[in-house]
């Protein structure tokens, strides 16, 4: 979220990611006695972990990357080398663009030409992230603000 990233090569506690979802807090508020040894909360409020938490897709070797926010061109032409670890193996083979724009052409196809990163684009990936915005707009105009928000009036 907006507040801090999390990486725990061990996972984050499942419980713990549940109770902020049901309490409505934010990933800054991770009980970070959840966290294992090598676990770590990113705060945000930080430059030292802003820039952790923009870097992380380059650290955290995953079977696969999907993000799902960020900015557009985070992975560009002039950055795309940091998404390969020091043996030049990427941190993710498989990469499925769930935020729009999140990779840039230039980027996406240096990616797969020289680390054999497989792709599938935000264009494809994303379409339900569109159709689900579409029916959050709708909604927020059939709706009232009680019945669209419940609770949050």
């Amino acid at each position: 979220d907006g507040t801090a990233g999390a990486e725990d090569p061990n996972g984050l506690d499942m419980a713990e990611l549940v109770r902020l979802v049901k309490s409505d807090l934010p990933l800054v508020e991770f009980d970070q006695s959840k966290l294992s040894s090598e676990g770590v909360i990113h705060d945000v409020s930080t430059l030292a972990g802003l820039r952790a938490r923009n870097t992380m897709h380059n650290r955290v070797v995953a079977d696969a990357f999907v993000p799902a926010g960020g900015r557009p061109g985070t992975v560009n032409q002039d950055n795309w080398e940091s998404f390969l670890l020091p043996d030049g193996t990427p941190s993710s083979p498989l990469v499925v663009e769930g935020a729009n724009l999140f990779i840039t052409h230039e980027a996406r196809q240096k990616l797969f030409e020289e680390a054999g990163v497989e792709i599938v684009k935000d264009s494809s990936a994303n379409k339900c992230g569109v159709i689900c915005s579409s029916y959050e707009i709708m909604s927020s105009m059939l709706l009232s603000d009680d019945e669209f928000l419940p609770g949050h009036g």
